[in-house]
């Protein structure tokens, strides 16, 4: 079969022949077991060892002859043990295309029933049938980009596992049958020990290959089958620590500072850094997975690797010679880390740059004669993949980040908390003693850490949240951040505005009700604090699309929500919240109003990544999100081509469109209650506009702006 199968191949695949062949070679070992030790008073490969070792022999036949038979009747014993392989292999592959089959089917109906199609191929698209195949247009769902990720990421990881079976075994028969002229003896009984015992000989050949030196001059083909073979290997325990102590902690750290940067005007370009970048990635999983493991020598190499962070390594011919910890935090970009492991590396790198007084991070790590490229995950300044990455502290992030429970602990952690929000100094890696344009990599790393700890979300994988709900322990980071950004003012780090945005996308419901707030000393977020951190993030436009498109859905979601009493409440909190919001957007004008317009186009469309942080709804509530959000943009847009003055008395004004919509939407929810009848329009917006009023006075005067 192909190296990865196809969702038409895995679902035409036919189990028959396969669950006959099962059968047979039970049989078989039955057979051959009793030919190798008898058991039925039969002649028997041990009764002839048994005669063979109690026999006289004399002459040649002492030598020859016995040697003969001895081998002969072994090989009884070979052929049952083979057999016991053969049929303990096909047995697992049975069981496991069972499950695979089955789980596709699965997945396919369950997308199904959300609109979602699953072509042959493994693509999943949206498939919305007309109102009039549906029967009622209120009632079709349409798929979220969001949907559409996580099902795509479901149908890929069924079809990543059962071609990981048929490989596996695949392997394993051929080594079975791989002597033309002889029975091995006993290989692997199951797909699992098979898949480990496979991982550790690739681990052993290939650290065979990087021992014989210079991997510099590893051409294209090698490299990327060491690649192909990481990419299957990368979640094989077998593999992962065979290799990574096989390497030992100081080999690990020699082989990617040579392979990524030989120096001597050698450093990888084009289709090699290309390649690279997905090495570096498969190398950061293996060694994550291996992490996990607490065996003795794991343990060593794990210790080891922490103790090599101060030193430096060089490279024949060169003077370049950067820290373990620059190498390590590079190799720590993909897969979730033990969180152990993630502790003791993030103290010993924290204590490394504490004990250096003053401590500049630009003169330590991006100091010329340490800095390495030895990073190629992305493209750098002149388009092509690799950029320095010599700041450990960016790729220590991006491990936190991928394994949300930690990052929540560490930023928990006051000390370690104000150190990266408030002590520690960023530098842009492209140019660290010059102003280059202004972006501070790490930092960046920095607000994914964050937003993983105040969301419980790895900001790389595709999500299907179900709730606002969250833990104690993450509410803390949430409050504890707002804190501390918020005391930063207009010095708030604008590589944090994406990533606040979608945090509080992601406590929608909270961020809803504290805007809404009408005794703003005792609204469930401190609102003085919520307010500048939303006027930070608002001075972005990305940043500040994707806040309002989280803001949006908390507000469409609460219009639908049940609750006691008169339903207006609702609506005059919506309005509440518009013209909260509205205010920190002009605020976020009045800051920078050298140029208070934006020059992009919004356009219709969802904001990066906001539905992977914001609960999926169901279609109704989703249409009132999609219609309201689609108001407030044109009115973005409108201001932007008519380069709206600022006016920070009422902000709100501009958003009539939006706040109509809203009105509406709560109409459709409420069709009894005297102000959707008709003709009480009119009454409904003054409802709503004058929320709207006093959420923008209430957050002006709080922000100090009358």
């Amino acid at each position: 079969m192909a190296d990865t199968l196809t969702v038409q191949e895995l679902t035409d695949l036919r189990l028959n022949s396969l669950k006959t062949a099962v059968d047979d070679w039970k049989t078989m070992t039955g057979r051959l077991e009793k030919l190798a030790t008898g058991g039925d008073g039969q002649v028997s490969g041990e009764g002839l060892r048994s005669a063979a070792n109690a026999a006289t022999w004399q002459g040649v036949n002492a030598t020859v002859s016995r040697g003969f038979v001895t081998k002969t009747a072994k090989q009884f014993s070979d052929a049952a043990a083979e057999a016991k392989s053969v049929h303990g292999l096909l047995h697992d592959a049975h069981s496991d295309f069972v499950k695979h089959k089955a789980d596709l089917r699965t997945a396919i109906d369950d997308l199904a029933k959300r609109n979602i199609y699953v072509n042959g191929n493994g693509s999943v698209i949206a498939s919305v049938p007309s109102g009039a195949a549906a029967g009622n247009s209120d009632d079709i769902h349409k798929p979220t980009d969001g949907e559409l990720e996580v099902a795509q990421r479901r149908i890929n990881k069924i079809l990543a596992e059962a071609s990981g079976t048929d490989r596996i075994v695949a392997r394993a028969l051929r080594a079975l049958v791989k002597n033309k002229y002889d029975f091995t003896e006993k290989g692997a009984d199951s797909v699992e020990e098979a898949d480990l015992a496979q991982g550790r000989a690739d681990a052993e050949y290939w650290k065979k290959e990087i021992a014989k030196g210079h991997v510099e001059d590893w051409d294209q083909e090698k490299l990327d089958r060491f690649n192909e073979m990481l990419e299957k290997q990368r979640d094989n325990p077998g593999f992962t620590e065979t290799f990574a102590t096989g390497l030992g902690a100081d080999g690990t750290l020699q082989f990617w500072r040579d392979l990524a940067d030989p120096g001597q005007g050698n450093t990888p370009e084009g289709e090699r850094a290309e390649l690279l970048g997905q090495v570096q990635q498969n190398l950061s999983m293996s060694l994550a997975n291996a992490s996990h493991s607490h065996s003795p020598e794991m343990e060593a190499w794990k210790r080891d690797v922490i103790a090599a962070g101060g030193k430096q390594f060089g490279h024949e011919g060169i003077m370049v010679k950067p820290y373990g910890f620059q190498i390590m935090s590079n190799l720590m970009v993909k897969g979730k880390f033990d969180s152990g492991f993630l502790n003791d590396y993030g103290d010993a790198l924290r204590t490394f740059e504490e004990k250096k007084k003053p401590f500049e991070p630009a003169a330590v790590w991006g100091n010329p004669g340490i800095a390495s490229q030895l990073d190629y995950t992305g493209k750098g300044a002149d388009g092509d993949f690799g950029e320095p990455g010599t700041d450990p502290m960016g790729g220590y992030l991006k491990a936190v980040s991928h394994n949300p429970d930690f990052a929540t602990k560490l930023f928990n952690d006051d000390g370690w908390a104000d150190y990266l929000v408030e002590d520690r100094e960023f530098y842009d890696e492209d140019d660290p003693f010059g102003k280059g344009d202004g972006t501070t990599q790490s930092r960046d790393a920095l607000g994914k850490a964050l937003l993983a700890a105040g969301t419980g979300l790895d900001p790389d994988q595709p999500h299907a949240v179900n709730s606002y709900e969250h833990t104690d322990a993450q509410r803390q980071v949430l409050e504890n951040t707002l804190g501390r950004l918020s005391a930063k003012g207009d010095d708030f780090p604008p590589e944090l505005r994406d990533d606040m945005a979608l945090l509080l996308g992601n406590w929608g419901d909270e961020v809803h009700r504290s805007a809404s707030s009408l005794d703003t000393a005792d609204s469930p977020l401190d609102y003085e604090e919520l307010l500048e951190v939303s006027t930070q993030v608002s001075r972005d436009q990305d940043a500040y699309g994707i806040l309002m498109e989280g803001v949006n859905h908390a507000v469409v979601a609460d219009l639908h929500a049940e609750h006691e009493g008169d339903p207006e409440e609702e609506l005059k909190r919506a309005g509440q919240t518009v013209g909260f919001m509205e205010s920190a957007r002009y605020h976020a004008i009045d800051t920078d109003k050298d140029d208070p317009s934006w020059p992009a186009k919004w356009g219709y469309h969802a904001y990066g990544g906001v539905a992977n942080f914001v609960p999926v709804v169901g279609d109704a509530i989703q249409r009132g999100v999609d219609s309201a959000a689609y108001a407030w943009q044109l009115e973005e847009q409108q201001r932007i081509d008519d380069k709206a003055a600022i006016d920070t008395t009422q902000n709100f004004q501009s958003r009539q469109t939006y706040l109509r919509s809203l009105g509406e939407e709560w109409s459709a929810m409420h069709p009894d209650h005297r102000l959707s009848e008709k003709g009480n329009e009119y009454l409904r917006q003054d409802s709503i506009g004058n929320s709207a009023f006093n959420g923008n006075t209430t957050a002006n005067r709080i922000a100090g702006q009358h």
